[in-house]
């Protein structure tokens, strides 16, 4: 499986979620997934990819071309793919995964978690999106996900795309009972 990881390229993070990106890294790639995220090695997208490489797994970095050009930093990646701005690069992930995981991160994030949720509801994604919730990270989106399907406010409910674990091997192990 193919599984996507949104994260952050913020540096100086603290250690918890580091450590968990680093350990999705690996965890994927003991279970034979292939990696693909945003390409860049800093922050943790450079820990999950670390994470991965390190355990012998493949990695397919997903970059902007304007990043790139800015003196990014792209992380040596099995597979790199340049897109020629963040709209494109997104709908590839989309193309390419199978599969999404979401630890901790900004406004980046944020945008590509909600995007693919919103194509899951539509039925343009027929992927898993899961949040992987560091150190309760999550648990103000949590709160407000669940409360826009107990007021009728999502007509649907966002549990139905995905959800919400603690550890990499819990969100793995759900992701591979729900793989397409």
């Amino acid at each position: 499986m193919r599984v996507c990881v949104f994260c952050s390229s913020s540096t100086g993070l603290p250690e918890a979620y580091t450590s968990a990106a680093h350990e999705l890294g690996r965890a994927l790639a003991s279970r034979g997934h292939e990696l693909v995220f945003g390409g860049f090695d800093t922050g943790t997208m450079g820990d999950v990819a670390r994470g991965c490489a390190e355990a012998g797994g493949r990695v397919c970095g997903i970059i902007d071309d304007g990043l790139r050009i800015a003196g990014a930093a792209v992380f040596p990646c099995d597979r790199l793919i340049v897109e020629p701005d963040l709209a494109h690069r997104k709908a590839r992930m989309a193309q390419v995964a199978d599969a999404f995981v979401t630890l901790p991160g900004g406004l980046g994030t944020f945008d590509e978690y909600f995007s693919m949720m919103a194509q899951a509801k539509v039925g343009e994604v027929t992927a898993r999106i899961v949040l992987l919730n560091v150190c309760g990270y999550f648990d103000p989106l949590v709160a407000m996900l669940d409360r826009s399907t107990q007021t009728g406010l999502n007509s649907t409910d966002w549990r139905d795309y995905g959800d919400v674990f603690v550890t990499a091997d819990e969100a793995l192990d759900y992701l591979e009972a729900h793989a397409r």
